[in-house]
C-alpha cells in the first residue's frame, strides 16, 4: 500500500508541475474611436462576456492599434468587473516616454502592439519611442498576472484611454482585443481524479488500522 501511495504521489507532483495553457478568449474589436484631444474626458469601450468557461484566469495580454496623435499624452487602464464581483484596474498607458527632462514624452504618433507579461525583449512600453509594434509590457506597477490571474474571464472588460496633451494631433483607437487564458482543462480534471482516488485510498487504510486496532482490544 504504501508504495502504491508513493507512486501516485509522485504522479500528482508531476500533475501539479506548470502546464500548458487554455485560451478561452482570442478576440479583436474594431472601434474606430477619436481620443479628444487634451481633454481628461477620454473614452471608454467595454466587452461582456457571460458563457465562457468559469476556471480561473491564468494569463491576459491586451491588443491596442491606435493611429495618429502624440504617443505622450496617452493614459490608460484596463478594468475587469468579474461575474463573482470582483474589480481590477491594470494600468496600461502612462505617457510613454515621459521622463524628468523630457516631460512631454514620446512624439511617436500612434502603435500597434500587444501588451503582455512576457513582452521583455522589448521591455516597458514607457521607454518606446517613434511608432511601436510587437510585444511589451504594460507601463504598470504591477504585472497583467498580479492584476487578474485567479479572477473569472466572465464579466465587462472596459478599456479607458485619454490623451492629456493638447496640440499633437488626435489619436483614433483604430481597435483592441483580448487573450485570456485559463489552466489546461485535461491537468486539471487528471489532478481532480487524482485527489479522489488518493482520499479513497486513505480512507481504506484508516478504516483498516481502526479494524485491527479493534481487534486488539478485544483480545
Amino acid at each position: 500500500m504504501k508504495k502504491i501511495l508513493f507512486l501516485y504521489g509522485i504522479m500528482m507532483l508531476k500533475l501539479a508541475a506548470p502546464a500548458g495553457a487554455t485560451p478561452i478568449l482570442n478576440a479583436d474589436w474594431t472601434v474606430n474611436l477619436a481620443i479628444p484631444e487634451g481633454s481628461p474626458v477620454g473614452i471608454t469601450t467595454a466587452q461582456t462576456f457571460g458563457n465562457l468557461p468559469g476556471s480561473p484566469i491564468t494569463g491576459v495580454s491586451v491588443d491596442l492599434n491606435i493611429g495618429g496623435g502624440y504617443n505622450g499624452g496617452l493614459f490608460g487602464y484596463l478594468v475587469l468587473q468579474d461575474a463573482n464581483g470582483n474589480v481590477a484596474t491594470e494600468i496600461l498607458l502612462n505617457h510613454v516616454g515621459t521622463t524628468p527632462s523630457n516631460p512631454l514624452g514620446s512624439s511617436g504618433s500612434g502603435f500597434n502592439v500587444t501588451l503582455t507579461d512576457s513582452g521583455t525583449v522589448n521591455g516597458d512600453i514607457h521607454g518606446a519611442t517613434g511608432i511601436p509594434t510587437g510585444l511589451w509590457q504594460p507601463d504598470s506597477a504591477n504585472t497583467l498576472a498580479n492584476t487578474f490571474d485567479g479572477l473569472t474571464a466572465n464579466g465587462t472588460w472596459t478599456l479607458f484611454l485619454v490623451d492629456l496633451y493638447g496640440g499633437g494631433g488626435t489619436s483614433t483607437l483604430n481597435s483592441w482585443g483580448l487573450d485570456v487564458n485559463v489552466p489546461d482543462r485535461m491537468q486539471t480534471g487528471l489532478m481532480l481524479g487524482m485527489s479522489g482516488f488518493l482520499i479513497l485510498v486513505f480512507e481504506k487504510i484508516i478504516r483498516s488500522r481502526r479494524e485491527k486496532l479493534q481487534a486488539l482490544e478485544s483480545i
